[in-house]
């Protein structure tokens, strides 16, 4: 697009919304353009539009707004005295200084992810006051702890050896941190950190029940699970996603839900991600009171003995679990904000066969549908999601598991998403009939992974030439809890290819990491 494109959608947004409560954002964008120089106005409008994925991921400007504090010190007049403070420092002293100061803002940013609050005490008290000022608070949602996979249950005590582990039933519903202000407040927020709060009026009205005259305000991580009251027993996930997500009106509430609490953030003023896990289970407990079908504990053991953990693991299943979650409790057992840590491990049942984990695979293409299935798409293209380059790679081509039905679902929600590919990396040979905007991320198991000269994730992680297909790819449902920047990474199927079986007898084997 030309520059004078861009202006001209300025224009349009300008007098598409003619309201006084837009006065105040259209003089923000207008001095923004008025200050742009050279390319700097598309990006500012991309950005707006939502169309830029490349080089404005989170930890992009997280990385840019430290540096440029670091670099020019807030505080100064206007011109700055100092607007270079690296200035004489080695390219290696200057790097590690700056990579110190970012991950001072990149943890507080975790505990406080919202930049209305950040940036000020960044202008008045510097990078290194950020801890004392931005703390942990009651209201603002916070980005979830995730696990890594693994295969069985042999897998889990070496990684574990001889640390102290307990093993929790994985709950097949949608993940709830349960907000308790000062005020009395109760909120509720999703794993992507939305307000769900006027989605869930029974788990608000029964908090002050379960809650005991100790507690003042508190942040809990659990997950709400659908639950049939008559049998007793949980419901699958596929029962919770027909409840009406907004404006939920009590009396006209279906599918109850019960709430499974597994961790306790925050507790009367004091931030407890940096407690053992044992610790918080420990305050979890003593806080709250168990009401059947309505707020329960997580079912858990703690035992080294693989039999012992076998059992719990079909037993989970038997009571309509996906499987375990198994975490640390006392070393490295601290609180880990946004990221998937070694120190959580997920065994799900689909890990006892097959290449074990379910994959959640964003859809960025379709193939129109024949003989029976024209008039709708018969196939999708699927892509992971690439965190470093901010990239979404083609892994597999995907016609089964689709219901009638659900081909229509498909075709009726995804018809209207048609999009360049912009940022997708795909193969010529795997282009689809129609590209779509990346905006919805499925749940998908496969027998097993393989490399591929064709589809791109993962690319140079395994291979230099050659990314990871997934082979028998199989629809299981629509992750509607997950954004697509969510969506399994290259980095974590480089990590399942690697672990599976054939893969491991031919010698190579793989170190995995952390993954924000």
């Amino acid at each position: 697009m030309l520059e004078t494109d861009y202006f001209f959608f300025f224009y349009i947004i300008i007098h598409k919304y003619q309201h006084p409560a837009m006065n105040k954002k259209i003089d923000i964008i207008k001095g923004l353009f008025v200050a742009c120089r050279f390319s700097e106005a598309r990006y500012i409008v991309r950005s707006l539009a939502g169309k830029l994925r490349i080089g404005l991921a989170e930890q992009s400007v997280l990385c840019a707004l430290s540096q440029a504090v670091c670099l020019t010190p807030p505080g100064q007049g206007f011109p700055p005295a100092v607007i270079d403070a690296g200035k004489g420092m080695s390219a290696e002293s200057r790097r590690a200084w700056i990579e110190e100061k970012s991950l001072i803002l990149k943890q507080t940013y975790c505990e406080m992810p919202n930049y209305d609050v950040i940036i000020p005490v960044l202008l008045k008290e510097g990078i290194d006051q950020l801890p004392k000022h931005c703390k942990l608070t009651p209201g603002i949602p916070l980005r979830p702890m995730l696990a890594h996979p693994t295969k069985g249950v042999g897998e889990v005590m070496k990684k574990f050896d001889e640390a102290a582990f307990t093993c929790e039933y994985k709950y097949d519903g949608e993940r709830a941190q349960i907000h308790i202000l000062e005020s009395g407040e109760v909120r509720v927020f999703s794993r992507n950190q939305e307000d769900n709060t006027s989605k869930y009026p029974d788990i608000i009205s029964r908090v002050p029940k379960v809650k005991k005259d100790s507690v003042v305000s508190c942040v809990l991580d659990t997950e709400a699970v659908a639950w049939d009251r008559e049998k007793k027993q949980i419901q699958p996930f596929q029962v919770l996603t027909t409840r009406k997500r907004k404006d939920v009106d009590a009396s006209e509430i279906k599918v109850q839900v019960c709430v499974y609490a597994f961790d306790l953030l925050y507790l009367n003023g004091e931030s407890l991600v940096r407690q053992p896990l044992c610790r918080r289970r420990e305050l979890l407990r003593e806080s709250f009171t168990e009401v059947e079908g309505e707020f329960v504990f997580a079912r858990a053991i703690d035992s080294h003995d693989t039999e012992t953990i076998a059992e719990f693991l079909e037993q989970s299943v038997r009571d309509s679990c996906e499987g375990l979650m198994v975490k640390t409790l006392e070393k490295d057992a601290t609180y880990e904000i946004a990221k998937r840590s070694h120190n959580w491990l997920k065994l799900k049942k689909d890990y006892l066969d097959g290449v074990g984990d379910t994959m959640d695979l964003c859809v960025i293409g379709a193939y129109l549908g024949k003989g029976k299935r024209t008039g709708t798409y018969g196939g999708f293209l699927l892509a992971c999601y690439d965190e470093e380059n901010e990239e979404f790679q083609s892994v597999c081509k995907i016609g089964t598991g689709f219901k009638d039905e659900d081909l229509e679902q498909h075709y009726t929600f995804l018809k209207v998403k048609l999009s360049p590919r912009a940022y997708y990396r795909v193969d010529q040979s795997a282009e689809p009939d129609v590209w779509l905007d990346a905006v919805q991320v499925w749940e998908v198991k496969c027998a097993d992974l393989s490399l591929s000269p064709v589809y791109k994730a993962a690319m140079g992680l395994v291979d230099a030439e050659k990314g990871i297909s997934l082979r028998f790819p199989r629809f299981l449902r629509i992750r509607d809890d997950k954004k697509p920047e969510d969506a399994t990474t290259g980095a974590q199927i480089a990590d399942l290819y690697k672990k599976q079986q054939q893969i491991q007898n031919q010698g190579e084997k793989g170190d995995p990491e952390d993954y924000y």
